[in-house]
């Protein structure tokens, strides 16, 4: 009986920790994906689908051909992108009638993709964490050359460049660059990409006079906007800060607002077109399933400075009579009449602003209601529960 409800509970539990986010594509296989929130995003600006069977299948291993058309559709759109023809075979193994073969041809012509030292690129064969990442910094303006892309120890200057760049943000795990990419992974790196500034160089050019050759160049920088663009401040947090992210460059009718969900916790909201693809909650620092001190809070989260104006949240609502700055070897409590605020079924997520030093507590009750009569006795034990779930 103990290890039933014991089920129960973590079942809801695992409920409270996910959002669901309206008008997000609704894959046959949706509590299969680890990386929702990119995934969603990226089906809803049209770079990356599902199958004919309405499944994402997202521990699926992406193509060398899969990957070109996700970078195409990144650049162009998908639109565009599914018109493109390669009017000759781009690499000796890739057709003009291959599936892939504008794709190819377009990313080839772009610097974005090579192909092997025998003249093939095997369109249909796994791609590493490496090589898929070396095509997004193409896209991102990053010249393969000059930043040593190509040639020996190639991975290890695209490795550095594009955690750097946090291309593999919220990546579960340590980034493995030797791996096959997943299409689920792979939607999350794209999905980084959108939100990071684009590079251009400044200085770029050679001069021969007779024999000697100078050249002039420069390291690459991040892009900004060469006046004030009504764009600027769709994707990077502050709304406006004068560079050009990737998604704000060719995405432009998709936005980013910093929100909070319904139980308060801090929040991302997109939307596309005007169109919502769905509201995603941070990932806590901290994360309680009892009560727990508030100076534990605080040494968990290594704050050597306390907040004074800590911020608790009770299922969506403020409490504004919390103790949250005083006595700090005390639980969660109302200042008012000392009553724990934390009980049987209760989450206490933490999540930390470092820049205001500030830090905000959600509690959020998740039981599943509450038992009205039992019967242990019988041959199979049972209880009967009034439903009240709350998440």
């Amino acid at each position: 009986m103990k290890k039933f409800l014991s089920l129960v509970l973590a079942l809801v539990m695992t409920m409270s920790l996910v959002t669901v986010s309206a008008g997000a594509k609704g894959f046959s296989d949706n509590s299969k994906i680890t990386y929702k929130e990119a995934v969603d995003v990226m089906s809803a600006v049209g770079v990356i689908d599902g199958y004919t069977d309405g499944s994402f299948n997202p521990t699926a291993t992406l193509t060398r051909g899969a990957a070109a058309k996700i970078i195409c559709n990144l650049i162009l759109g998908p639109t565009t992108a599914g018109a493109l023809v390669a009017d000759a075979a781009p690499y000796k193994d890739v057709p003009t009638n291959n599936t892939f073969a504008g794709y190819i041809a377009y990313c080839q012509k772009e610097g974005i993709i090579s192909g092997y030292a025998d003249g093939t690129f095997k369109p249909a064969n796994t791609l590493t964490g490496y090589a898929f990442m070396k095509m997004l910094l193409g896209a991102l303006g990053y010249d393969a050359s000059r930043e040593g892309y190509t040639g020996a120890n190639w991975s290890i200057s695209v490795g550095k460049r594009a955690l750097n760049a946090g291309l593999a943000d919220g990546l579960v795990g340590d980034f493995n660059g030797v791996k096959a990419v997943t299409r689920e992974e792979a939607c999350l790196y794209a999905f980084n990409m959108l939100q990071a500034d684009m590079v251009e160089y400044e200085k770029n050019s050679t001069i021969t006079v007779g024999n000697v050759t100078v050249t002039d160049n420069s390291a690459a920088k991040s892009k900004r906007w060469s006046s004030s663009s009504v764009n600027d401040g769709n994707i990077d947090s502050k709304g406006g800060d004068g560079y050009v992210q990737f998604a704000e460059e060719y995405f432009n009718k998709l936005v980013k607002t910093e929100t909070t969900d319904d139980m308060g916790r801090p929040a991302t909201k997109w939307t596309n077109k005007g169109d919502k693809i769905g509201t995603y909650a941070d990932k806590a620092n901290q994360t309680y399933y009892n009560n727990v001190k508030l100076g534990n809070i605080y040494s968990d989260l290594g704050m050597t400075q306390k907040d004074e104006h800590a911020t608790v949240i009770v299922n969506g609502v403020e409490a504004t009579d919390v103790v949250v700055s005083k006595n700090n070897d005390r639980k969660i409590s109302s200042s008012s009449a000392n009553d724990g605020l934390v009980g049987d079924g209760s989450i206490v997520e933490v999540y930390y602003d470092e820049d205001d030093n500030h830090v905000t507590i959600v509690v959020a009750d998740v039981y599943v209601g509450e038992i009205t009569s039992k019967e242990t006795k019988a041959a199979d034990p049972y209880v009967v529960v009034d439903s009240k779930l709350q998440m």
